[in-house]
């Protein structure tokens, strides 16, 4: 069996119930933030949620304003989660082109960052 290895910018939806708490529940799109060599070597990928919320804060970033793309809504990039992509189905549904992702990656890394703030 074949099976596709997502790559960095792709998103894909996804089911990961069961959650609990504040984590993003049920069938719903994941970008894979990870290099290739972490997906093509572990078969497990970092991920960000994709979420309709209306809330805004510094970690969400809005779709929108990459411009051509399908998906709509929030990528959470404070809820960062490890997929075992082999272990659930999932459908890919488009790729966010690197200019966008290298927005995407540095705000992911503020995240970790001791002395800055988005």
């Amino acid at each position: 069996m074949v099976t596709k290895v997502p790559k960095q910018g792709d998103i894909i939806r996804i089911n990961l119930d069961p959650k609990q708490g504040h984590e993003q529940k049920g069938l719903r799109p994941y970008l894979c933030l990870s290099h290739e060599l972490v997906s093509s070597t572990s078969n497990i990928a970092i991920f960000a949620p994709i979420s309709n919320t209306l809330r805004d804060y510094p970690f969400y970033f809005p779709l929108n304003r990459l411009g051509n793309i399908q998906s709509t809504g929030k990528i959470l990039l404070d809820q960062l989660i490890a997929i075992d992509y082999n272990a659930r189905n999932f459908t890919y549904l488009e790729t966010i082109g690197n200019e966008h992702m290298r927005t995407i990656l540095h705000l992911t890394k503020l995240i970790f960052d001791q002395n800055k703030s988005p």
